[in-house]
């Protein structure tokens, strides 16, 4: 339910925005999205740079959110996450009282679509009726 930018998934757009002296500068790569019915209901997307994703780095993530205002952030990381940086994630997704709501990607995780994958059967939803039977067994 959430728009993306138009024109923000073609190659000219990537090639013209976030690439500098021939290289990727994945920091370029931040957008943000909003839910097409709800525009106060917005995500920041970041895709940092550094193989490991410290406690500062986690500070300006939060001070990003708060001058954006924006609540929620999804962070597409290449590396690792410190131990000090991936307790500020879980503290801010512990409660319902705070600010800011953040999901982690690992890039690994995202370069294959698993659903795409051959050996992998075709997921479809089930009716109730369906999932009663399976459960049954």
């Amino acid at each position: 339910g959430y728009v993306v930018p138009e024109g923000f998934n073609t190659y000219n757009y990537f090639n013209r925005h976030c690439v500098r002296d021939g290289e990727l500068v994945k920091e370029l790569m931040m957008f943000q999205v909003q839910k097409e019915h709800y525009p106060g209901d917005r995500i920041l997307v970041l895709f940092p740079d550094n193989k490991t994703i410290g406690i500062n780095y986690m500070k300006d993530v939060c001070v990003r959110l708060r001058d954006l205002q924006i609540g929620k952030a999804i962070i597409v990381y290449p590396g690792t996450f410190t131990i000090q940086a991936s307790k500020a994630v879980q503290s801010m997704n512990s409660t319902e009282e705070s600010l800011y709501k953040v999901e982690l990607f690992s890039e690994r995780e995202l370069v294959v679509n698993i659903t795409h994958h051959e050996f992998v059967p075709k997921h479809i939803v089930l009716s109730t009726e369906e999932k009663r039977t399976l459960l049954r067994k």
